[in-house]
Formats: C-alpha cells, structure tokens, sequence
C-alpha cells in the first residue's frame, strides 16, 4: 500500500492521475481539507460529486445503487464518504469489500477518516480498498517537524517567519493547524512588508485568546509581569479554566527547580528536549534558573501546592490570586529585583476585597 502526506498528494495526482479509490486518514481538519480540495480541483466542475456520512442509520444500498446508476451516463464522479470512527460496521464492511471487487469505470472513492489504527488497516474492507490506491495521512506533524511545516505553510501566503518565529507558532498551534492558518491568511493583510517577526507577533496578539496560554508563557519567559497580567486577563474573559493554568504555572517550576539544581551529571540539553524547549528559548530559562533564590523556589512550590488544594479540595483560597502571585515571582528576573515579600506586598492592594487573600 502506498503512504503519502498532503503536501505529497498535487504531484501525485498529476503524475499519476486520480485512482479509483483514496484512503484519507488523520486527525487534522486543516490537512484533510487541503487533501480534499486537491482531489476537487483534480476533477473540475463538470464532475458529479457525492458527499456521503455514515450514520446508524446511513444506508448501504445507496452506494451500489449509485454505482448502477453512473454507468448509465459514464460520467467522472467523485464520491466521499466520511466514517466518523473508522467502523463502518458488519453491512458496511460489506458493502465496501463489494465495491472494491467491482470497480465501476470514472468512479473516484474517498474514503475519510481519523486516526488510522493498526485494527483499522488489518480489516476486511480496508484491505479490499487500498490495492486501488494510496492511503494519505492527514496527520498533524510531529512538533519535531512542526516549524518547517509552518514555514511551509507561511510561503504558501507570500509570508517571510524571521528566525524563532517557526519555533514560537509551533509552541502556540500544535495541534490546531487550522487555527494557524486563520491568522497566517490574517497576517497577509495587516504586513506590509510580509516578514513575521516576534514583534508583530506580539502586537498582532496581544488581544486574542487564540495565542491562549502559550503566549502567557512568552511574557513569563521574557519576565514582563505587566503583560503576564494582561494576558492573564484577556484569557479569563474567554476562560476560566484554572487547572489548565495551574498545569503551565507548574510545568514552569519543574522545570526552573531542575536547572536550579544541576550539577555537572545533569544533561541539560535532555532536560530541555524532554520539555520541548525550543533551541532559542533555552538561555533565557538558563538565566531565570540562574537569577532565582533557593528562597523565590520554595515560595514557588508553596504556592503551586495552594492552588492545587484550591482547585482539587476547593480550600478557600482563590485561585486568581494564587495564580497572580505565582505570576509575580515566575517574572522576577537578574540582581535587582525586589524581594519576595516585597514583591507580593506589592500586588495585594488590588485584592483586599478578597475574603482568602494569601500570606506567606
């Protein structure tokens, strides 16, 4: 059986012609519809197209019927069928294993699915189907190859990704490519020169959810509390979702905690790939480990402890100021910041009003 990817799938075509069965496969809802536009355009607008999903009550029949019926015109037709979990069931599988027994002439089968499982490709229809033609997976990249994808992908909208822009897209749509292809075709109209750079990233984002809590850690990273708040904010206005924060804020002490702690044994460069840490992300983590107390680490994890008790044992304390204040001791950076009671003291004014705020 022939394997190919999205971006494999135009030359194909046009080289070999379309086949009389596709096998479209994966999870991504932007390379599945790029897959099917391709085979659309490969057999233009005098075409007859049929787009079938299966239901519990989806009928069989219809597709021999069709079958019978085309053979009367001779006409190119382009049928997709969609099965939502890969199980066309007993009838089904039948159906399917008939079809591929009996091809009918100028007949192109898409068969559309999700992740392809091995129990999947060993199955009676499956088989039948993939000796007339390729499987495309219609997975996302792995977040490895992701940034090349990305840089792909920015061409295709005449868009030039400066460097760590891949990197940085990758951190904030893996696993929502399309997403990242709503605000690629975005950035073609609002640059004028066409080159991405953080910067634009930065002002183009600075008010979207989108860049949800990926960007949260940009401004953590970069130790800019102000807009740490900021996004905070504006991701609370489209979410209140403390755990999935709680899970950032703590993967971030690990991490800090680990590369306080190295010693000459430590494998810093596994630590960061274990993380996913991209290459020029890595010195400013090793300055902030560098620049934190043994002191601002044991508040950290205090802190990370009380926002799982108030998320997991409902204590009392409010996860909102938990958070912030995990915020404000994540963004201190080099000598001359202020200490840690200092620091906290700092932003309890705006929420005395709170019956649980925090004392350390």
């Amino acid at each position: 059986m022939q394997t190919l990817y999205p971006e494999q799938l135009n030359q194909y075509l046009e080289r070999s012609g379309v086949p009389p069965v596709l096998l479209l496969f994966g999870d991504d809802l932007l390379l599945r519809m790029d897959a099917i536009d391709s085979i659309r355009q490969h057999f233009g607008q005098d075409a007859e197209k049929y787009h079938w999903i299966q239901s519990k009550d989806f009928d069989w029949k219809q597709l021999s019927e069709l079958e019978q019926s085309m053979s009367l015109f001779g006409s190119n037709t382009l049928i997709e069928l969609e099965l939502p979990e890969n199980k066309p069931g007993k009838e089904g599988s039948n159906a399917l294993h008939s079809y591929a027994s009996q091809l009918p002439e100028n007949h192109t089968l898409v068969v559309i699915g999700s992740y392809l499982k091995k129990e999947h490709q060993n199955s009676r229809w499956f088989k039948s189907l993939s000796q007339h033609g390729p499987l495309i997976r219609t997975q996302s990249p792995d977040k490895g190859r992701l940034p090349a994808f990305i840089h792909k992908r920015a061409q295709k909208y005449q868009l030039q990704l400066a460097n760590g822009v891949p990197e940085l897209l990758s951190d904030w749509f893996e696993g929502n490519l399309l997403a990242l292809d709503q605000e690629l075709r975005k950035w073609q109209l609002l640059s004028d020169s066409g080159i991405i750079t953080q910067d634009f990233l930065t002002d183009a984002s600075s008010d979207s959810s989108r860049f949800n809590v990926f960007a949260l850690q940009e401004s953590i990273q970069a130790g800019n509390y102000k807009e740490a708040l900021h996004r905070l904010t504006r991701l609370l206005d489209e979410e209140n979702d403390f755990h999935r924060f709680a899970w950032i804020l703590q993967r971030e002490v690990q991490l800090l905690t680990t590369l306080k702690n190295s010693g000459n044994n430590l494998d810093v460069s596994a630590v960061f790939r274990r993380n996913m840490i991209w290459s020029n992300q890595q010195p400013g983590y090793m300055k902030r480990a560098e620049s934190l107390s043994i002191d601002a680490l044991h508040q950290l994890h205090y802190l990370i402890e009380r926002l799982e008790m108030a998320l997991k044992q409902d204590s009392g304390e409010s996860p909102l100021i938990l958070t912030v204040h995990l915020l404000g001791l994540l963004c201190q950076q080099g000598t001359n910041h202020l200490n840690t009671t200092e620091y906290l003291n700092t932003f309890s004014q705006p929420f005395q009003t709170e019956r649980s705020f925090i004392s350390l």
